[in-house]
């Protein structure tokens, strides 16, 4: 197990987003993978369950999605179900994943986004 990896693995809130500042707040949970050591499941909620497979490869540092961006079916509020688009196209979007300090992760996407979360 790559201590870069296992460093991602907890509860994270955004406490920095730019481009989408409605979505500080949005809570995130990564967990490592019982059978697969190198996989992580990241989940995040609105109104529903938004989960995706994640590999991380130890040798290079890089992050890859393992799977499709999947998410419960629920209806909701047109503003939480406008912020929770946001957040399922920022998942399906991540490039890497930097723990900073042991507080702060840094999500990067492929165009170049970063997303601050603090450890909650």
């Amino acid at each position: 197990m790559s201590s870069q990896g296992a460093k991602v693995v907890g509860q994270w809130k955004i406490v920095d987003y730019p481009q989408h500042p409605e979505c500080i707040g949005c809570q995130f949970n990564i967990r490592q993978d019982d059978e697969k050591p190198n996989l992580y499941r990241l989940n995040a909620h609105v109104v529903n369950s938004i989960f995706c497979p994640f590999e991380h490869n130890p040798t290079t540092n890089e992050w890859t999605l393992a799977g499709g961006v999947g998410a419960t079916l629920m209806l909701g509020p047109p503003e939480e179900m406008e912020k929770e688009g946001v957040i399922g196209n920022l998942i399906s979007r991540i490039q890497n994943l930097e723990v900073e300090g042991g507080q702060h992760l840094v999500i990067t996407t492929d165009n170049g986004e970063q997303i601050r979360l603090k450890r909650s």
